[in-house]
């Protein structure tokens, strides 16, 4: 990867113009990772800016410096483009290709749609690639960059739960403490500030665990009816499949949530299910413990159910 980090960074030294992108409906490695090179790019003099198509922006990541610097509005002029966490083009959710982009990513289903391709299957998150991209190339982390990097890890990693978790990673995470992140205070803004509307989804959600595969795995149903009532957003989603992974006979949690442009299926697994598998015949992507993917066509949650269910079984049988 040494070469790689050299001649992206060789290129971005080049660039005036650079625009930093994460993929639609963006999570904590997303907009961490993309954000995290802002503050190293603009004191070097660059015009930068944060780009991304999803107009309603994850509240509990708000904390994050530079994050009102976000725009849903590509500047006319780019002479680089930097993606981050988005296994294909059609994720950034833009038009046209600019004319170079770099695409850093830790997804093995990244389809290398970038003039440079900086992809780490073995990293905990994108934001570890960044990481090293900056340390390969004696770039100083500033306290900005490294809470940004240092969020986006603890978002991927599940708080240091998942088997992606290596020595590297603590020490990684120990330098970035270094550089004046706070643990506490980022465990507080990502953790401790729930919305009423949440756990009163959750409660509603909740009702609709079904087990299935002799227990190993279990389907949770949001439906837009359930939002409206509870008052919740997209955001107050996010940790349900998670919680509902716990469950001590479940291998594979799976969450379907009702959406405008169809049904989102979130998957999560615990020891040894491949879920992305799943997933891409879906459009979908993510790890082998995290996949999602839009089902757009007319389905009910009867029918997809039924149709996860099928995937997951064949799955398990493999693993048997």
């Amino acid at each position: 990867m040494q070469k790689i980090f050299k001649e992206a960074w060789e290129k971005i030294k080049k660039s005036d113009n650079i625009v930093l992108i994460a993929h639609i409906n963006p999570d904590g490695d997303a907009l961490g990772s993309s954000l995290s090179l802002y503050s190293i790019l603009k004191k070097t003099g660059k015009r930068v800016s944060v780009f991304n198509a999803t107009k309603s922006l994850p509240s509990y990541l708000d904390f994050l410096p530079n994050f009102e610097k976000i725009v849903n509005k590509l500047p006319k002029k780019i002479d680089l483009m930097i993606s981050f966490d988005c296994g294909s083009f059609d994720r950034l959710g833009i038009d046209e290709k600019p004319s170079f982009l770099i695409n850093i990513d830790h997804h093995i289903s990244n389809t290398k749609y970038g003039d440079i391709n900086i992809i780490d299957a073995n990293a905990a998150s994108s934001s570890q690639v960044v990481y090293n991209m900056l340390k390969e190339n004696s770039v100083e982390i500033d306290k900005d960059s490294a809470l940004c990097i240092y969020t986006a890890l603890v978002t991927d990693t599940g708080s240091f739960q998942y088997e992606s978790v290596t020595d590297r990673v603590f020490e990684m995470a120990a330098d970035l403490v270094k550089c004046g992140v706070k643990p506490d205070f980022v465990a507080k803004m990502l953790f401790q500030r729930d919305r009423l509307s949440r756990l009163r989804l959750l409660a509603k959600a909740y009702d609709t665990i079904e087990l299935c595969c002799e227990g190993k795995v279990a389907f949770v149903e949001v439906t837009k009816e359930m939002m409206e009532i509870t008052g919740a957003i997209k955001d107050d989603t996010d940790t349900i499949v998670n919680s509902v992974r716990g469950i001590a006979s479940v291998e594979v949690a799976c969450m379907l949530r009702e959406d405008d442009e169809g049904i989102k299926i979130s998957l999560r697994s615990k020891n040894y299910a491949d879920v992305s598998k799943v997933v891409v015949r879906y459009g979908g992507g993510g790890h082998m413990r995290a996949a999602g993917a839009t089902i757009k066509a007319e389905f009910d949650f009867s029918k997809v159910k039924e149709m996860i269910k099928s995937d997951l079984e064949k799955i398990l049988k493999e693993n048997k």
